[in-house]
């Protein structure tokens, strides 16, 4: 049965007020929080912007402004509806919402639900305060296609594998749920004050980064209506090349739907209802590679499902690896190491290339950051958490559970992850997924004038690539530790084209990004290649956190 959850104002009792608070859910349509209380009466709808509860997960400056361009897209839809969306910035979540409760009279607050840990911690602390306090708090699913809680094994134990968690999600029924958006909404008049202020006092975006944040406007266009145009575009476009195209290292190779899910802009059971549709179409036509191709791209949702689903479950993920065993792994906490990998100096071209682009633009190809994490962690050995929270700095769509979910892949932290030993040479690396070169010369300048041809991979056959991977891994591995493989009767490892660090990537729509804003940091712009060892020792005095913000500021002005 398809349930269509539509607000009209015949429907709609002025005796009830309810604050809708705004987080990771910023659309219209289907917002089943929005929806309830635009049911119900009238609204009053907030987003409380508190860096002080972020900690150590304050965004970085490319999410910022996406999040700025996302509220002020959201601020002009909820307008023309008839509401006003009110922002608030506070050192206290919870004080801010009661500050809009007395000022209202509201005895409702509503929100979707998050499944980061700060989030799970701060929403569990504000539903008891309130409750105190006599308000009734409704909390919904708006971000998932099931509920963590939904999903078990038949022990009613969690899963620990994503096969056999999505299998399980795949076999349960679904009923097509869509909330249209409310026709009209009705404000909640205030009596009282709300310290409330403009997006740009909000402070998301300061002067010393507007110059760089330009640029993205020309590549990107967040928002809910530009959300619903990019799933659009893709299911009717690129989905049936899905499963060719989606390895390939530039192009129009994958969704580009990341950053609409992360914060909310697209509903993923819009995009997965989408796809199905498309997937029962093309298998009447007997279109094979188009079933595929949905088979595939419903996988990299599931595992963004998945990536939920751990950190629902097993809270301490941002923290520990799920799997004892590396408990006590002595990682190589090098912060030279460290630097010579984020600024793209370690000599190897394609992870160099992969960590440069990631610098300039905030994105990198799914296959990319694949590649460079695992460099990260199996031949540097640096702890998987350093690269997960420079991710988290850098990226547009940086989405902590997806990459708490990547990169315990990456670290042999899981039962069905990579194995820590398994190391893939970066040189064969880059002439399957770069055979000719073109994404290296590109983010490398010093490298474009280099041949494409690479004897030592092109004439082998794969009994000589397998030698030869063995032989680069011999000389490149560290000499020190030799990490215990896990129990690998706990799951089977994929192969690495499954791993979505954030549930979809793409570099072709930073092209014209590529072109105007190619930039590094000032100390290795224009690298001369040398390896990592060769590179310039950093102040050990200051935190890798406080170098990537000089890096950043020294970036920015244009040094």
């Amino acid at each position: 049965m398809n349930s269509n959850t539509s607000v009209s104002p015949e429907n709609m009792s002025s005796s009830s007020k309810t604050i809708v608070w705004f987080r990771r859910d910023l659309r219209i349509d289907d917002n089943p929080a929005l929806a309830a209380a635009a049911r119900d009466g009238s609204v009053f709808p907030v987003y409380i912007w508190c860096p002080k509860e972020e900690e150590q997960f304050y965004p970085g400056r490319v999410s910022r402004w996406w999040l700025k361009q996302s509220l002020a897209h959201l601020e002009q839809s909820l307008k023309s509806l008839g509401a006003e969306l009110v922002l608030i910035k506070t050192h206290s979540t919870l004080s801010a919402l009661l500050d809009c409760i007395k000022a209202t009279g509201a005895t409702k607050l509503v929100f979707n639900h998050l499944y980061d840990p700060v989030s799970l911690v701060r929403d569990h602390n504000i539903k008891e305060k309130l409750a105190e306090a006599g308000i009734s708090v409704r909390s919904y699913n708006g971000d998932l296609l099931y509920e963590p809680w939904e999903i078990y094994d038949e022990k009613g134990q969690a899963f620990t594998t994503f096969d056999a968690y999505w299998d399980k999600c795949l076999n349960m029924q679904m009923e097509p749920i869509s909330f249209l958006p409310p026709w009209r909404l009705v404000q909640v008049a205030v009596t009282g004050t709300v310290e409330r202020c403009s997006i740009e006092d909000l402070g998301l975006e300061n002067e010393t980064e507007k110059a760089s944040n330009a640029l993205l406007g020309r590549a990107w266009s967040p928002g809910w209506g530009s959300a619903d145009k990019a799933i659009m575009e893709f299911v009717e476009h690129n989905l049936c090349d899905y499963s060719r195209s989606r390895l390939k290292v530039g192009g129009n190779s994958t969704s580009l739907l990341s950053p609409y899910l992360h914060f909310g802009e697209l509903s993923v059971r819009k995009v997965f209802q989408s796809a199905r549709m498309k997937q029962i179409l093309w298998r009447r036509e007997q279109n094979s590679q188009g079933e595929e191709s949905v088979t595939l791209f419903l996988k990299a949702v599931g595992l963004r499902e998945y990536s939920r689903y751990l950190t629902f479950n097993f809270p301490f993920t941002h923290e520990r690896p799920l799997l004892s065993n590396l408990k006590y792994f002595p990682w190589n906490a090098d912060v030279n190491r460290f630097k010579a990998w984020r600024q793209g100096r370690t000599g190897y071209p394609l992870v160099d290339a992969g960590m440069r682009e990631l610098w300039a633009t905030g994105w990198i190809h799914n296959r990319i950051r694949v590649i460079v994490s695992s460099f990260a962690v199996k031949f540097l050995l640096l702890p998987w958490r350093w690269g997960m929270k420079y991710f988290w700095h850098t990226l547009l769509d940086a989405d902590l559970e997806c990459d708490i979910l990547g990169w315990q892949y990456i670290s042999g932290s899981l039962p069905d992850g990579h194995e820590l030993e398994r190391l893939d040479s970066p040189q064969i690396q880059g002439s399957k997924f770069d055979p000719e070169g073109e994404y290296v010369r590109q983010w490398l300048p010093e490298l474009a004038r280099m041949p494409t041809e690479v004897p030592s991979f092109q004439n082998g056959n794969n009994g000589s690539l397998h030698r030869k991977r063995a032989k680069c891994v011999e000389e490149e591995r560290l000499p020190a530790d030799k990490p215990n493989n896990h129990n690998k009767q706990a799951g089977t490892s994929r192969g690495e084209e499954d791993l979505c660090s954030t549930a979809e990537s793409s570099a072709s729509k930073r092209q014209s990004i590529s072109r105007m804003s190619f930039s590094v940091p000032r100390s290795c712009s224009l690298s001369d290649g040398r390896p990592m060892q060769e590179c310039e020792l950093s102040d050990m005095k200051q935190s890798w956190q406080e170098k990537i913000d000089l890096e950043q500021t020294s970036s920015k002005n244009g040094n």
